[in-house]
């Protein structure tokens, strides 16, 4: 789609009275789940660096994805390759591999393991991402450049890592510290020590019951509530809301300690750091995007991205980096909140959905297992040996899915991948498509309403709370108080590149952006 406002410019910093030299040190910071409504209705309020970035940088006044689903996964791997699912390959947290009909984690990688534990089924590596980040084309640019992600989710820092970052770091619930994987190093970095060491005496004070790190004297980490613990449920320590404005303090302890150690910025070959804050999803997806509890994760945010700004000041040096802020995605708002709004919504039950169209398939094709397990709510995988015969009545499928309260459509993947569906929604659907991940029939919910009898709201749509999020440029090369139009989360990597004077991502689909006005 070709938008006039976002030529590509030739970036002549004398000719927009920029500084000439060019940024030591790039920034991404996402802050997931983050809607823009959400952010434009907080930013008036915020006295740190959200507000810093605001009035001395240029914000855009929207930034779209222009494909679905709307995921941590998908998200973070569209903003660091300046490309679509279609073609980085990241269709979810987790899909259903086609062949073998077995769960695949979008990080997942069993000849790597998380350094300091036992290997359980765990984000490791980027080995499932089919395109270049920015931070590649940083190394590839230049072999003295160093790359650090860091998040309290493996699969953002793993994914804006990509494969030759010097340092992707992560909270391991199960340790529980942070850590990272044997595909980047053989040991945790050094300067990640003093932060580890800091949640360790917060569980020996007794801030909340955990094992200590490393397992420590108290041994493993306790049970789930009510259940056993199975792979990759240790993720479910991570999540509770007491500890994100912790995590959120933590994760600027180590981009700073990154900055002075690794080091980053204090030469002339370009840097890169992202740091992705994962509490703000989970407090909004536990309490939704309009709680207190969510405003206050976001305000403790911007405190601590006010004093990342401030130390960069002082290691880097002002105008000697540049900051992109955005997010991976929004959210839906709490169906009993819209309910309020007058609004048409609710909770689908997508088990009962899911039982329907087994019930729909016996009939017209005989008893069997048609579908496998998957855990994004709204994405069906069919049975390997089953797929092509449910395929074969996809439009009986369809009519039992219309007629579910909250659905909208069922779309099959093959209509999806071929273009047949036609409109926007099929359009969306495709560009974050992979024929061999993607599940078979993805589920269309109607407005506001979320899938999951369990979730108390969720996101994956193709509307608006979902797809549009906040886009903000700070530092080098961007104009102070300057304000932008539309753009897509593909900008980010090809403008940051450009900033940086490094070659954008290879697959790279996106604008440069104009930040001089």
């Amino acid at each position: 789609m070709f938008r006039p406002h976002l030529l590509l410019l030739a970036f002549s910093f004398a000719s927009t009275g920029f500084a000439a030299e060019r940024p030591r040190l790039g920034v991404l910071i996402v802050i997931d789940q983050l809607s823009l409504d959400t952010f434009n209705a907080r930013a008036p309020s915020m006295t740190g660096g959200i507000k810093r970035m605001v009035t001395e940088g240029v914000r855009f006044r929207e930034c779209r994805y222009e494909a679905a689903p709307t995921i941590t996964s998908v998200g973070h791997a569209t903003l660091i390759t300046g490309t679509y699912a279609e073609v980085h390959g990241i269709v979810a947290n987790e899909w259903v591999d086609h062949e073998t009909g077995k769960p695949v984690l979008s990080t997942e990688d069993p000849a790597y393991h998380i350094v300091g534990r036992p290997a359980l089924r765990d984000g490791t590596a980027p080995t499932l991402l089919r395109a270049a980040t920015l931070g590649d084309s940083v190394k590839l640019a230049d072999a003295r450049s160093k790359v650090v992600t860091i998040s309290a989710k493996d699969r953002a820092s793993i994914l804006t890592a990509g494969r030759s970052a010097d340092a992707a770091v992560w909270l391991d619930a199960e340790l529980p510290m942070f850590t990272t994987s044997s595909f980047y190093a053989k040991e945790i970095p050094a300067w990640v020590k003093p932060t580890n060491d800091a949640i360790g005496k917060l569980i020996v004070s007794g801030a909340f019951v955990w094992g200590l790190p490393g397992g420590g004297i108290t041994g493993a980490n306790p049970m789930p509530p009510g259940g056993s613990k199975r792979a990759g449920e240790h993720e479910l320590f991570a999540e509770r809301p007491d500890l994100q404005p912790m995590l959120d303090t933590f994760e600027v302890d180590l981009a700073i300690a990154a900055v002075k150690a690794v080091p980053l910025g204090k030469d002339d070959a370009p840097d890169l750091l992202v740091v992705s804050f994962s509490g703000h999803d989970r407090t909004g997806h536990q309490f939704g995007p309009d709680s207190p509890e969510s405003a206050a994760e976001f305000a403790v945010i911007d405190r601590e991205i006010g004093r990342l700004l401030g130390e960069l000041d002082k290691e880097v040096g002002v105008g000697r980096y540049v900051v992109a802020l955005s997010s991976d995605h929004g959210v839906a708002p709490l169906p009993s909140f819209s309910k309020t709004r007058g609004l048409d919504s609710g909770h689908v039950d997508i088990k009962g959905l899911k039982e329907a169209l087994e019930k729909e398939a016996d009939q017209a094709l005989g008893k069997n297992d048609w579908f496998g397990p998957n855990k994004t709510p709204g994405f069906y995988a069919a049975s390997t040996s089953a797929r092509a015969r449910l395929h074969g009545i996809d439009e009986r499928l369809r009519g039992v899915a219309r007629k579910h309260p909250g659905v909208l459509d069922l779309l099959p993947l093959p209509a999806v991948l071929d273009g047949t569906l036609g409109g926007q929604v099929g359009e969306l659907y495709r560009r974050g498509a992979v024929a061999d991940r993607s599940p078979d029939f993805i589920v269309v919910l109607r407005p506001y309403w979320v899938g999951g009898l369990g979730d108390f709201t969720g996101h994956s749509s193709t509307y608006l709370y979902d797809r549009t999020v906040p886009l903000v440029f700070f530092g080098a090369g961007v104009k102070k108080g300057g304000s932008g139009d539309v753009a897509e989360p593909v900008d980010v990597a090809p403008t940051l590149s450009k900033l940086l004077s490094v070659p954008p991502p290879a697959s790279s689909r996106g604008h440069v952006l104009d930040l001089s006005r």
